[in-house]
């Protein structure tokens, strides 16, 4: 089976924790298909599908360059869906528009077709999958869920991930860069 790679937002274990707990609340009056393993909640930055490993190392070369740029914060800013409102192909939590990561995104983005990738061209919608696939006899609601609080974090380190679909979690973390902290 193909490898499939993607690169993301690492989240801070603080903000896995409090998705995962806001889940938890939800997780039994929310019929969803698949809920997202707490270890894999992320924010995509391209997905990139299978590569060889020559066409990665170089990738993880070039990725080297987004050291250079700065830590920023982002808030989490409630639930959302993709798909039929009533029946969501995808349950998500946002988080604000923040300039800083449109411009990670356009950088990475950059960067991957630079190395050969064919990227998606749909616009950027940044946000974290909680769940899939709708399975209820009644239609969603997303307006009936306790409100997930609105907490600040900062962003720190971009992520490669491999996907291994047979596993809990699914993603797993293969090269790290770290941003730039302009507090120190």
């Amino acid at each position: 089976m193909a490898r499939h790679y993607f690169i993301a937002v690492k989240l801070p274990n603080e903000i896995k924790n409090i998705l995962a707990e806001w889940k938890e609340m939800i997780e039994e009056t929310t019929p969803f298909r698949s809920w997202v393993h707490k270890e894999d909640y992320h924010i995509t930055l391209s997905f990139l599908g299978s590569a060889e490993e020559r066409q990665l190392e170089k990738l993880k070369l070039d990725l080297q360059q987004l050291a250079e740029m700065s830590r920023f914060s982002l808030t989490l800013q409630g639930c959302h869906t993709f798909g039929v409102k009533e029946q969501p192909r995808v349950f998500w939590i946002g988080v604000e528009e923040e300039r800083a990561l449109f411009d990670l995104q356009k950088e990475v983005y950059t960067i991957c077709e630079q190395n050969g990738f064919q990227l998606e061209t749909r616009p950027y919608h940044p946000h974290i999958t909680v769940a899939r696939k709708w399975k209820g006899e009644e239609a969603f609601d997303k307006n009936q869920l306790p409100a997930l609080l609105r907490r600040i974090f900062e962003v720190e380190t971009v992520t490669l991930y491999e996907t291994h679909i047979e596993r809990m979690p699914k993603y797993e973390a293969i090269y790290e860069i770290y941003l730039q902290n302009t507090q120190a």
